[in-house]
């Protein structure tokens, strides 16, 4: 099993051509419920319910205040439109990291002693050094947007969507079953010491579904030019394009994908489902595709929850990471809002319960450790697959894409 859990993580992060066949499951998102007649954000009264926030920002591994700012305006949502927890106000405690485990684990003992009912991730690489302290506090830690870290495995994180490990899943599972590819080839972000086990796990699955030809290239995050990575994964014409890294570098990606005019689909996991990526290309978009764990929020239409997200929410900042933010908050409000007593330690107990849960944007989550046994964190593992159209996200299937049983096919 740890063996296994190795090849998935180093599988995850450096290479996205495993393939297999999935089913498909239910097709819309959850909502966090509206409180029909119930108080308006003057009418709360008590005292707050306190959730934490923390995710990275103004650091050069990243910076994310986009999750932060998505955070509040779904506090700011559940006080003015559904009634805040049980009649009483909800509260954002927010820190922010450097990705450092030693700042991770400083603002997880700031947050706590702000006594929340659970703290909320955005982003933040250094998750493993905070989890103990959240442990010992009984505090759940809950996130939209899971890293390859402690959060995916601690028995106190609970993830709502599987992140790029079900994106990556949910994909495979599409150009397999869907698309019946015989070739793929992958450009992902060049990370040392993973190289090795990632084409490994990826032969195994490939030499299993039947797919010939498989390319691997690897590139930094920061390379002056992806034209020549590009080059070579455009050889041959291949069925599939599978890209791996940030938005940051996928935009640069899909301008030198335009320049170079390769006619190949191109997939990207959600990192990459921000506008700013497919406007990059310059009109250049009909063969980019995109694998979220999220609804597409367009420009119209979807759910309460959605057209709040979309009106708060400045296109600028919605990004699968962001979405996540939103998403989270509103759902631990739902499942607060049933039992109004709830403390964080029954939280804990509440969301280990929870089956087929309303998942905001999202598909419903179960929270049995069971999703994908050796990340038992994970609660959701459906993912839907976008493009852009008429200057907006849309859905390509209409179905959520589920690809969690690949993963015994990696060793």
């Amino acid at each position: 099993m740890r063996q296994a859990s190795r090849a998935l993580l180093a599988f995850s992060v450096a290479l996205s051509v495993a393939f297999a066949g999935a089913g498909c499951t239910s097709q819309r998102g959850g909502s966090s419920g509206g409180a029909a007649g119930g108080a308006t954000a003057s009418q709360l009264t008590g005292p707050p319910v306190t959730l934490g926030f923390v995710t990275v920002e103004n650091s050069t591994l990243g910076s994310y205040p986009e999750t932060r700012r998505a955070a509040q305006a779904a506090v700011d949502h559940a006080n003015a439109a559904l009634g805040g927890v049980g009649g009483r106000p909800l509260r954002l405690a927010t820190c922010a990291t450097d990705g450092s485990p030693e700042s991770s684990q400083n603002c997880a003992n700031r947050l706590v002693a702000e006594k929340p009912i659970a703290v909320v991730g955005g982003i933040d690489f250094g998750t493993q050094a905070a989890m103990p302290v959240y442990e010992a506090a009984h505090i759940p830690y809950v996130t939209g947007s899971p890293q390859l870290s402690g959060e995916l495995n601690s028995k106190n994180a609970f993830t709502f969507s599987g992140g790029t490990v079900a994106e990556l899943l949910g994909l495979t599972d599409y150009l397999t079953a869907t698309r019946h590819i015989r070739s793929a080839h992958a450009l992902y972000v060049d990370l040392p010491g993973l190289l090795t086990a990632a084409i490994k796990g990826s032969q195994n699955v490939l030499r299993k579904k039947g797919v010939t030809d498989v390319r691997l290239i690897a590139e930094k995050s920061d390379a002056a030019d992806f034209a020549p990575a590009l080059t070579q994964a455009a050889v041959g014409h291949p069925d599939a394009i599978i890209v791996v890294f940030q938005a940051a570098a996928c935009a640069r990606i899909v301008q030198a994908a335009a320049a170079l005019n390769i006619h190949s689909d191109i997939y990207f996991v959600g990192a990459c489902a921000t506008p700013a990526v497919p406007r990059a290309a310059g009109g250049r978009t009909d063969n980019l595709y995109f694998a979220s764990s999220y609804l597409p929020v367009g420009s119209s239409g979807g759910d309460a929850d959605t057209a709040a997200f979309r009106k708060a929410v400045p296109e600028a900042d919605r990004t699968s990471a962001s979405q996540g933010a939103f998403s989270a908050v509103l759902d631990l409000r739902a499942l607060r809002a049933r039992t109004p007593q709830l403390s964080s330690d029954g939280l804990l107990t509440a969301l280990r319960a929870t089956h087929d849960q309303p998942n905001v944007m999202a598909h419903p989550y179960t929270c049995d450790g069971r999703q994908i046994e050796i990340f038992p964190a994970v609660c959701n593992t459906a993912v839907r697959l976008l493009r852009w159209k008429d200057n907006s996200f849309s859905d390509v299937t209409g179905t959520w894409q589920d690809g969690r049983q690949l993963i015994t096919l990696i060793n």
